[in-house]
């Protein structure tokens, strides 16, 4: 099989239709992560893993549950789909309806049958980190997500946090109205690339006192 180049991307799926064939634990693990990702999902099968079935009434109206095999048609409406099912025949059909209805598809296992494939993630606040190998092996990539997550310091959550806002405040704050968007870039650049200065600016947002240290700092980069 010739090797795919996948292009990688995050999807925002917030309200968006997303389909789910299959019931089982892998599905199970799909929907944990569309729900934290804001999707609407149809959940398609025979039978239903559990926690699947209480993911549900936890959350009415986003997890629909279907008892039944895949039927063609399935797919209307979706704007994206995967196939968690261990019946390649499954897969291939799904996968035939989606290329049909120009439906990206994600066939767990099965790589012929993907349009897309899904990376080794993880999150600390408003960060992602997805590592993919391209399909040639999940277990290496979840090896190498793991030593980065690893790595991490652990307030990387909080300097995400004031680095935002200081992004707003350069963005909004009167004080900065005339300073171009190259120098508020290279401000910010400044910051990330100096341990000390991410310190206190952690240390100034803390005190409510960002707009102040990032005058300061404009002021000594001028």
């Amino acid at each position: 099989m010739t090797p795919v180049s996948f292009y990688p991307i995050l999807l925002n799926v917030q309200g968006k239709s997303v389909v789910i064939i299959g019931g089982g634990e892998v599905a199970m693990r799909k929907v944990k992560d569309l729900l934290e990702a804001g999707a609407v999902m149809r959940v398609i099968s025979p039978e239903i893993h559990p926690e699947i079935e209480s993911l549900a009434a936890q959350h009415q109206g986003r997890i629909d549950i279907v008892r039944r095999r895949y039927l063609p048609g399935d797919l209307a409406g979706s704007r994206l789909a995967f196939s968690a099912t261990n019946s390649p025949e499954t897969n291939r059909a799904v996968f035939n309806e989606a290329e049909e209805r120009g439906i990206f598809l994600n066939a767990v296992d099965d790589l012929p049958h993907c349009s897309f494939i899904v990376p080794s993630t993880f999150r600390r606040g408003s960060l992602i980190v997805a590592v993919s190998t391209g399909g040639a092996s999940p277990a290496m990539a979840a090896k190498l997500r793991r030593r980065i997550e690893e790595s991490l310091p652990g307030d990387v959550e909080e300097v995400l946090d004031s680095l935002a806002r200081a992004r707003d405040t350069l963005k909004e704050h009167a004080h900065f109205a005339n300073l171009p968007s190259s120098r508020r870039g290279a401000l910010l650049k400044r910051i990330v690339a100096n341990d000390d200065l991410v310190r206190r600016l952690i240390d100034s947002d803390r005190r409510g006192a960002l707009a102040d240290f990032l005058k300061t700092l404009a002021e000594y980069q001028d």
